[in-house]
């Protein structure tokens, strides 16, 4: 039996560009423009991924293949909460449950989009949606090649589940990125509002405060004492307070120092896949 390990790289898809790095020396190996290789980019849902994963593992150089961990950029997915009735019997009527959600929200049938959650019988759960043929494609790849997918995560669920131990039972959770910003609201441990802010410039402290309690409001919840930032930072108050919330920041060797404007938006995606 070959004692040699498979090489580890980390391949971040962004808004419009992707980006591989190599996670045994964090080196950024190659990144190209996505929309030159993504047929029907406008539409995450029937565009034609392949050609685009291809291209990136071809310009890496890498024969050999290795595995990968995959990052998507929040934009390319969409987030909702699913209020689950009273009386649910199976995980396939929770699934026709979300599948309707998902419909009525975003005004488009589910098709073309895998529906993944924490499925659970009672309460409130959080929605990621992902676009199925890049689902797919990571499948296909690791049939069709010596790349092997390892993960595939949303880059917000990515942070999520590198610091959940650190995130406050009752908080506001930014997930900072450069094009944007996902916002979860929680509540005795448990999320119980999603909102993304895309954005080309994060909010200041006072601004990020305004729009944090507006969503509260909207969610029909009390505000929160603490606000967690995980991810690209902005600028933060030297105070360690964003208006009425203690900010909690992430710590330990997986609390990657990024800031706006340090990497692109794919090579910092890439870079904090490799963390996984």
């Amino acid at each position: 039996m070959s004692r040699l390990r498979h090489k580890r790289f980390s391949l971040g898809i962004g808004s419009d560009e992707m980006s591989v790095v190599d996670i045994a020396s964090m080196r950024l190996v190659t990144s190209l423009p996505l929309t030159e290789y993504l047929p029907g980019a406008m539409s995450p849902a029937t565009a034609d991924w392949m050609p685009s994963i291809e291209a990136i593992l071809a310009q890496a150089n890498v024969p050999e293949g290795g595995d990968l961990e995959l990052t998507i950029a929040d934009a390319w997915v969409r987030y909702f909460m699913l209020a689950i009735p009273t009386g649910v019997g199976s995980l396939a009527e929770l699934r026709m449950l979300a599948a309707s959600r998902f419909e009525s929200l975003f005004g488009t049938p589910p098709e073309g989009w895998t529906l993944e959650a924490d499925w659970k019988s009672s309460g409130h759960t959080l929605i990621c949606a992902m676009p199925s043929r890049l689902v797919d494609v990571a499948h296909t790849v690791t049939e069709a090649s010596h790349w092997r997918v390892r993960s595939i995560q949303p880059y917000a669920l990515r942070l999520l589940a590198l610091f959940h131990k650190q995130v406050p039972d009752d908080c506001w959770v930014c997930n900072f990125a450069s094009r944007g910003m996902l916002a979860l609201l929680v509540s005795g441990g448990e999320v119980q509002h999603v909102r993304r802010f895309p954005f080309s410039q994060a909010p200041a402290p006072a601004s990020l405060h305004d729009m944090l309690e507006a969503e509260t409001f909207r969610a029909g919840r009390e505000m929160p004492a603490q606000l967690c930032a995980l991810g690209v930072l902005p600028e933060m108050p030297a105070d360690g307070r964003v208006g009425s919330m203690k900010l909690v920041l992430a710590q330990g060797p997986k609390a990657l120092k990024l800031r706006p404007g340090q990497y692109s938006e794919s090579a910092g995606l890439a870079l904090q896949g490799a963390l996984a």
